[in-house]
């Protein structure tokens, strides 16, 4: 592939993207689960017009979601069984979040790239979880992409430094699969989730679901503030929203409650040195577009740490490009 033709893909992704969304906000793939289908049952499901359908179908098939049988009927692809709503595999609320409020967002790039401030506020006026407080279908969507996001890793991140701890509070947990797993490893564990409010019934149900619950409280706080105590803390994908000083308060409030001998494991994207390959550039513009966050190297991690009362006592791979950066009592 030549130069121009790489860059040629790469500035119609944002088509492709949309493509997808619209697949995915109409339930194609659902649509799709007992069989083909063509564009005009497709439409008649769906409220949509057949002959535009038709065209978003070819498109689709071109990409390989769908395939089309030659006689107009189109079914699903192993990519396109990923977009139905009971695939435990499913990633369509990232479907339906990346192509939505986050699209949105980042075509603001430019405005926060030019001002260093995130553009999500000028083009939603409000701060982002107030927003996603005051539009619940909007927020349900993005709890179930970052559920869908912390699934795959907490297996790997429940394996990790907690030897000692008798109590693990998880800090902006959302809805809990992470200590969910963290408890179901450790049975003799007791554990703490604390978020904003409107996540806690679905952490209630993560930990019923594991079997947990007997060993799990959801309490609603700030995560800045005063801290249930414990011995182990976790941070995922915490710390990326806030901007520096806002990270060194939740990281000075795990140190403050943690118990003798405790551990803070942040759970977060490194920025690697160089130009290397990293799921965190992309994510570091996504947080200045969307909130006063930022990725940090590792360099800036110690920072934070040191800047709470901690050390930064070394950093592991987990899974899927994600980091355990762990933090002990300096």
């Amino acid at each position: 592939m030549s130069a121009a033709q790489a860059l040629a893909q790469l500035l119609v992704g944002n088509q492709v993207q949309q493509a997808v969304h619209v697949a995915a906000r109409l339930g194609i793939a659902d649509r799709l689960r007992d069989g083909p289908r063509d564009a005009a049952e497709l439409a008649e499901l769906t409220g949509a017009h057949p002959g535009a359908l038709g065209r978003l179908l070819r498109v689709l098939a071109g990409h390989h979601i769908v395939a089309d049988d030659g006689a107009g009927r189109f079914r699903l692809t192993a990519m396109g069984e990923l977009l139905r709503s009971d695939d435990p595999r499913s990633v369509l609320p990232f479907a339906l979040w990346s192509g939505g409020v986050s699209y949105q967002a980042f075509g603001a790039l430019e405005q926060s790239v030019r001002t260093g401030e995130p553009a999500f506020e000028t083009l939603f006026g409000q701060e982002f979880f107030a927003y996603l407080a005051e539009h619940p279908e909007s927020g349900a969507v993005f709890d179930e992409m970052m559920s869908r996001h912390t699934a795959p890793v907490a297996a790997a991140i429940a394996g990790h430094g907690f030897a000692e701890a008798g109590v693990v509070v998880d800090v902006g947990g959302g809805r809990g699969e992470l200590i969910a797993a963290v408890l179901a490893e450790r049975p003799a564990m007791r554990g703490v989730l604390v978020d904003q409010a409107r996540v806690l019934d679905a952490a209630r149900r993560v930990f019923a679901r594991a079997g947990v619950a007997d060993r799990c409280t959801a309490v609603a706080g700030d995560i800045a503030g005063a801290l249930p105590a414990g011995d182990a803390y976790l941070l995922k994908s915490v710390l990326h929203g806030l901007p520096d000083d806002e990270a060194a308060r939740v990281l000075g409030a795990c140190r403050r409650a943690m118990r003798p001998g405790g551990v803070v494991l942040v759970v977060e994207f490194v920025l690697p040195p160089g130009g290397e390959p990293s799921p965190a550039l992309l994510m570091d513009l996504l947080m200045l577009v969307g909130c006063h966050g930022r990725e940090r190297t590792a360099a800036e991690f110690a920072e934070l740490a040191a800047a709470a009362g901690l050390r930064l006592a070394g950093i592991t791979a987990a899974k899927h490009g994600y980091r355990v950066i762990e933090c002990r009592a300096a």
